[in-house]
């Protein structure tokens, strides 16, 4: 009987001159994505002004008057580009640039899904002003029962898909602590790109 061979690790030369910068544009990319599916709904589903009004910079993203459909296609353009990078990362797996995408795609999301959640099953409503809870409002519910088994729903999703991301990554040593690291610094990442192109785009 043949045995499996493990695929060969990336070096640390290979993960800091490539890996790294895959993870930069990864998060601009996927963050220009997501900003970019506000924008496309708000311009004709929601039929608001021509130009995209940029109300404030919370929790790491641009918050934009009015729409809640435009914060599904926010939400839901994330979650696709993630399962779409996964798919793509389990073909090639020595692709860093689409393991990159793949992670930080199905994790970017998880603070303000967690959040949320345990918001509506503490206080049976959410103060947290982000794609999920403007999504939420679109539903009109008035049973929040139901917006936490959805809420529930979408975190376990959105978790296990981090976790089998970072599991069946397999030329990358260390990924659990590579992974950890690369979380925390998806917050400040995306907040000063924010701040970057905030005042470009009122």
């Amino acid at each position: 009987m043949a045995l499996i061979e493990e695929e060969p690790k990336h070096s640390w030369k290979i993960l800091t001159f490539i890996g790294i910068p895959a993870f930069f544009i990864a998060v601009v990319l996927s963050l220009m994505i997501h900003q970019y599916s506000h924008i496309i709904i708000n311009r004709t589903v929601c039929k608001s002004e021509s130009r995209t009004k940029i109300v404030k910079v919370v929790d790491f993203q641009m918050l934009e008057a009015g729409c809640p459909i435009s914060s599904v296609a926010g939400v839901s353009s994330t979650f696709v580009l993630a399962l779409a990078s996964f798919a793509f990362y389990m073909k090639y797996q020595r692709n860093l640039f689409a393991a990159s995408m793949a992670f930080v795609n199905a994790s970017t999301r998880l603070p303000e899904t967690v959040t949320v959640f345990l918001q509506l099953v503490i206080h049976n409503k959410t103060h947290l002003v982000v794609d999920e809870s403007s999504s939420l409002s679109l539903i009109h519910l008035k049973d929040p029962t139901i917006a936490v088994i959805i809420m529930c729903f979408f975190s376990l999703t959105v978790i296990f898909l981090t976790i089998i991301v970072i599991h069946d990554t397999k030329t990358v040593p260390w990924k659990w602590l590579v992974a950890l690291t690369l979380f925390c610094l998806l917050g400040p990442v995306e907040n000063i790109f924010w701040r970057l192109i905030a005042p470009m785009a009122a």
